[in-house]
């Protein structure tokens, strides 16, 4: 049969990259002091710019940044709103714990939307580099985790750490809706929303968590759909808005749990994105049954090889995922794709490398090419 896009799922990516060495020495010797903090950002161009290169070498039609200049996953750009602290953190983890304590958000004021949020030039840095040679992707962490992130560092109590708890919501959904009008003013036709708080929503812990803090969880489910609809509502049509979940970097969501898949049921019927991005386990995929529930029309993004280890997934059990994948969902709509982002807390301890995400990249295109010449 023709090999054409028709019957051949896109390959995409998460969103992050892991540094080049020399961005990592270029780091120790800025903390050293041995390197001014714009020869550092100057390095970091270099990094970006090569990267989104290898990028659409590597056949990718929509391409990131690599969130190669994030230091912290979520707080660089909340912290870039009006009233929310500006303290950096230039050392530690990538990813924070999911224990958030109160001295992780600081504000001085209420959430605001900020015209000179610092993520707009990188975007716009993104697009002249990318030079309509693909298309650019701007990921940014959803409205809904800094909901949960506040609720669980007050222990319930909103008023403990936002001194305007009656209109966080209303403060979150405009900030978020106008920071994402701004983007696309710029050009920006891809925002993917990533989160962590659905792929746990049903975690025993984290209920505890909440419970802790006399919070009901179906309450925060009801909440966090709230809060995504009301950001993306009334989008232009060609702006394409993908939710991305996980449960964090070394975990996918747990499909089998009926509790769980309740609230994952709900994420796909009620939350008002255009894509989603689903890791799954490449050793069971039954579990990708889940796409069931995904409406009409909708784009899937699966992902289906471990981007936080080094060992190479089967091209055969990627080709039989997507076959799963295409009992429910088109294969023009379909797309594959690690299951996390490459920007790993521990690297050394899970063996990667730089060479080891463009590896998985090119096993995905050789299992999208192989179940292409199969169908």
């Amino acid at each position: 049969m023709t090999n054409t896009s028709a019957n051949k799922p896109r390959v995409e990516i998460v969103g992050s990259f892991l540094p080049p060495e020399e961005l990592e020495n270029s780091l120790n010797e800025k903390v050293r002091g041995n390197l001014s903090e714009e020869a550092y950002h100057a390095e970091e161009d270099k990094v970006i710019d090569r990267l989104i290169d290898r990028e659409i070498e590597a056949g990718l039609r929509i391409v990131t940044d690599g969130e190669i200049r994030r230091k912290s996953w979520a707080r660089d750009f909340w912290e870039g709103f009006n009233g929310m602290s500006r303290e950096r953190i230039d050392t530690g983890s990538i990813h924070q714990d999911e224990v958030v304590r109160h001295d992780l958000l600081r504000f001085t004021g209420r959430i605001e939307f900020n015209p000179e949020h610092p993520f707009f030039d990188k975007y716009t840095h993104m697009e002249e580099i990318t030079a309509g040679r693909a298309e650019v992707r701007q990921t940014i962490p959803s409205p809904g985790e800094l909901y949960v992130r506040i609720l669980l560092g007050s222990n319930g109590d909103i008023a403990k750490l936002y001194d305007s708890p009656e209109t966080l919501v209303d403060d979150i959904v405009e900030a978020y809706r106008k920071t994402i009008e701004e983007f696309y003013r710029r050009g920006c036709r891809h925002i993917q929303l990533d989160t962590g708080v659905w792929g746990r929503l049903s975690d025993p812990e984290f209920d505890r968590q909440l419970l802790l803090g006399g919070v009901d969880a179906d309450k925060v489910t009801e909440t966090l759909i709230e809060l995504i609809n009301r950001v993306v509502e009334g989008r232009p049509a060609d702006l394409e808005i993908t939710f991305s979940i996980a449960a964090d970097e070394t975990r996918i969501p747990r499909w089998f749990d009926e509790k769980e898949l309740t609230h994952l049921h709900l994420m796909l019927e009620k939350i008002d994105a255009d894509a989603f991005l689903l890791p799954f386990a490449i050793s069971s995929p039954q579990d990708i049954d889940a796409l069931r529930w995904l409406p009409e029309g909708k784009r899937a993004i699966i992902g289906i090889v471990d981007g936080s280890l080094p060992n190479l997934e089967s091209v055969p059990d990627i080709v039989e995922a997507i076959r799963v994948a295409s009992r429910y969902v088109p294969v023009s709509l379909l797309s594959i794709s690690p299951t996390c982002g490459f920007k790993v807390r521990d690297r050394e301890r899970q063996g990667l490398n730089y060479e080891t995400q463009w590896t998985k990249i090119a096993l995905l295109r050789e299992a999208a090419e192989q179940f292409a010449q199969e169908a």
